[in-house]
């Protein structure tokens, strides 16, 4: 999904139904995001996949170099792998 307006509903309901896990990457803020509308849009179909929701906590963000502002947030490739290791092995 690159887009979060207008929500591509009919992509959401195809892989909410063919995969248990569902996964967004945002390097925005996840309150609000891209991740959040998905949610909505889960929640409002009454769909029960698992969601897994990456991206910039709610908090004060420093200044710095792009790659390692991600890396700090475990947005970057090892940390989404990581993340999502972690939650398949729950």
């Amino acid at each position: 999904m690159r887009f979060v307006k207008p929500l591509d509903a009919e992509l959401i309901a195809e892989l909410a139904s063919t995969h248990d896990l569902l996964v967004t990457v945002e390097e925005n803020a996840i309150m609000g995001g891209a991740g959040s509308a998905v949610c909505e849009h889960l929640a409002a179909t009454n769909y029960k996949t698992s969601i897994l929701n990456l991206g910039l906590s709610d908090t004060f963000i420093e200044h710095g170099k792009v790659p390692q502002m991600l890396a700090g947030e475990g947005l970057d490739a090892e940390g989404i792998v990581r993340t999502i290791r972690a939650r398949l092995a729950g």
